[in-house]
């Protein structure tokens, strides 16, 4: 086994090297708290490795890797996803993405307004990210995944996203 499990999950991706030391700019991805603390085992580029250090500097995320020495090893990371071992949810209220996608998104009535078909990731300064929702007829519209519009509701056969208090406009055709 290599400590990243079976089924990981990505937490982060590489926008950049940072200096010379072959520290990386991560964009993180899990809502989770020490997700990239020193010590997690890691997959990225498919290689298994060890997060050594992790700290935030001016708002980003940068994280130094066990045999990431220099910034040329860290410039062929970039772009890369970074996994790690799944964790059990039950106690968060956290989804990953590749969990809604298929999910049911239904109004406040109960009416069927398409299936999450994509996450669209916004830029940080957003504060928020997209969800694409495809309508029975092959259209597309856009959800903002923020909790003042989506509720999860979970029960033991089904999972749905409910659109609660729309502003004007959202889910207009």
């Amino acid at each position: 086994m290599d400590g990243v499990g079976d089924q990981p999950v990505v937490v982060a991706r590489v926008v950049k090297p940072h200096g010379i030391r072959g520290e990386l700019v991560v964009r993180v991805l899990s809502d989770l708290p020490d997700r990239l603390a020193p010590g997690v085992r890691v997959r990225i580029g498919g290689t298994v490795t060890t997060v050594s250090a992790a700290r935030w500097h001016q708002g980003r995320m940068l994280v130094g890797l066990e045999g990431v020495q220099d910034r040329s090893a860290a410039e062929l990371l970039r772009g890369q996803d970074v996994e790690a071992a799944a964790v059990p949810l039950e106690e968060h209220e956290t989804y990953f993405a590749h969990e809604l996608i298929g999910t049911p998104v239904r109004d406040e009535q109960g009416r069927d307004l398409g299936r999450v078909s994509a996450l669209i990731e916004l830029p940080d300064a957003a504060g928020y990210d997209l969800l694409e929702v495809a309508r029975d007829d092959g259209r597309t519209w856009l959800l903002p995944a923020v909790d003042d519009y989506v509720e999860v509701e979970e029960d033991d056969h089904d999972r749905c996203l409910r659109v609660v208090d729309p502003p004007p406009g959202l889910l207009d055709p």
